[in-house]
């Protein structure tokens, strides 16, 4: 595959850091440089431990090191925002936390639900509601700071609540904030809680978390969201450049893979992948549009050369990731959480709790088949040290070799 230098250094796709999956999609683009995840499980095979979770929540869980945190919205105005720490290796809870939300919004089975993927680093763990509430605590649970969105910049607006996740960077927390009202994009320092800076968007309904290029020590955040997608500037939040006439680009977000950003779409003609120029305020050039393949809740994977995606009803597609021609589909069952690349596989989870598990090859080739016993819909996964963890509205599952439970 022809690669390109992008702002001094060859692009390549990031590989999950060995501290753990510190945020939505790990290190946005869920892939793992980790051969150990099981292809196979059953209940009595393979899962190594189960949690009940107080309340329900849509969102993935975080691994930093050993402690997993994972977050649930209760009550039927979502006013219970619920912090759950747990031990990796034996699924023991280490700590709870539950705070009064900023804003109560009534629950029901078309708002979001505890949505917003929380974020990790050496420093603690950070917490985003749908209620605006946004929180750091170190990694015993004690508080560091806490911030109201809704209270500072106004309430959210639209049919079915936020979703934007959290993604670290480097030194920042970057936060895009996408709804029917005024919209922004936040740099917040870590230590403190504050802004760094803060870019205002159009409003724009997208459920969507930036993804982050790095080149040295400069990074640049890719947003897709609603019409378009547009780079900006990590360091100072000036708009870089924006592609337009993007449609149904509302739910997944963009994954970088080497030299080029992949945007899903549930609209046809509009799933497509971008090659990068050599500087950092250079629009792209549209390598290609997908011509029947499309994606829904879940984001684009590329792995051996292809990208993956599924679409509204269950579809899943292998495309050639230079020219985005179809190499061949297959219905693997329909899927919110994105799917997962790991020691050369492609692992699908759909919503009925079902994991269908792929060879990432030109040909399709299927791998197993895998029920926990879990109930509920599948909504996020995290993976680190062997063990990949499943979670459903309220339950977690954790999958490692070994005889388990």
């Amino acid at each position: 595959m022809r690669r390109r230098e992008f702002l001094g250094i060859a692009a390549a796709t990031p590989l999950m850091a060995a501290n753990g999956w510190p945020g939505f999609r790990g290190n946005g683009a869920s892939i793992l440089d980790d051969g150990r995840i099981p292809t196979e499980w059953a209940p009595g095979r393979n899962i190594a431990w189960t949690s009940e979770l107080a309340g329900y929540g849509q969102s993935s869980p975080v691994i930093w090191e050993d402690k997993v945190l994972v977050t649930s919205v209760d009550g039927p105005e979502k006013e219970h925002l619920l912090i759950r720490c747990l031990d990796l290796q034996s699924g023991r809870g280490l700590w709870e936390r539950s705070l009064a939300a900023s804003e109560r919004i009534k629950s029901s089975d078309m708002v979001s639900k505890g949505a917003p993927t929380p974020a990790a680093d050496a420093g603690g763990f950070y917490v985003f509601f749908e209620s605006g509430d946004l929180l750091a605590m170190d990694h015993s649970g004690e508080p560091l700071w806490s911030r109201a969105l809704t209270r500072e910049y106004g309430g959210f607006q639209g049919n079915h609540g936020i979703g934007n996740s959290l993604r670290p960077g480097s030194q920042s927390l970057y936060l895009a904030v996408t709804h029917a009202g005024p919209s922004y994009l936040l740099s917040i320092d870590r230590a403190t809680g504050r802004n760094r800076w803060k870019t205002d968007l159009s409003s724009r309904v997208a459920w969507t978390t930036p993804a982050i290029l790095r080149a040295g020590e400069q990074e640049i955040l890719i947003l897709s969201a609603n019409g378009s997608v547009s780079a900006y500037d990590g360091g100072s939040g000036d708009l870089l450049w924006t592609v337009e006439n993007v449609k149904g680009n509302t739910l997944a977000s963009p994954t970088v893979a080497g030299d080029l950003v992949l945007i899903g779409s549930s609209e046809r003609g509009s799933n497509l992948a971008l090659r990068l120029g050599p500087g950092a305020g250079q629009a792209p050039e549209i390598l290609w549009r997908a011509t029947g393949a499309t994606a829904y809740f879940n984001s684009p994977l590329a792995l051996n050369g292809l990208v993956f995606l599924v679409n509204k009803v269950g579809v899943a597609f292998a495309l050639d990731q230079e020219t985005g021609n179809e190499l061949w589909n297959t219905r693997v069952g329909e899927c919110w959480a994105s799917p997962l690349g790991a020691g050369g596989n492609v692992y699908f989870f759909t919503k009925s709790g079902k994991t269908e598990v792929y060879r990432a090859g030109r040909d399709p080739e299927q791998l197993a088949s895998n029920e926990t016993g879990a109930a509920g819909r599948l909504y996020g996964v995290a993976a680190s040290g062997g063990a990949l963890l499943l979670r459903f509205g309220s339950e977690l599952v954790c999958i490692r070799s070994g005889r388990g439970k």
